[in-house]
């Protein structure tokens, strides 16, 4: 019987690490509503960068519509980028601004809504 507990202790930690916070599903709808407040002003309602802002932003946004976005932009590269910003760009870090679960549903929603991605 003894033998069982470290099997027990393993299987409990694994049991917390699949609910923790980090791991939770992104959420479409709060992705949308951040992305339409705080991303919007530079990226545009439909994500392809053409805004006012953009005339004075070199770079320009990014258009998470063009095809070069689809190759280039993994999600791993967008969940950093929007945590930690982008050197040389007007792309801030929003990690002292946005949860870690706000980050990943914003990043889910321009995947799907934008680049028509799955994840």
């Amino acid at each position: 019987m003894s033998g069982c507990k470290p099997l027990l202790m393993t299987l409990l930690y694994f049991q917390v690490i699949s609910v923790s916070p980090s791991f939770a599903e992104p959420d479409f709808d709060t992705g949308k509503a951040l992305f339409l407040q705080r991303c919007k002003p530079c990226h545009g309602e439909d994500g392809n960068g053409k805004t006012f802002a953009a005339n004075a932003l070199n770079p320009p946004p990014r258009n998470f519509t063009a095809e070069q976005s689809r190759k280039e932009l993994t999600q791993e590269r967008m969940l950093r980028s929007v945590t930690q910003g982008r050197p040389g760009t007007a792309m801030m870090p929003w990690k002292d601004v946005l949860s870690e679960k706000e980050i990943q549903s914003v990043v889910h929603y321009i995947r799907r809504e934008f680049m028509k991605l799955e994840n």
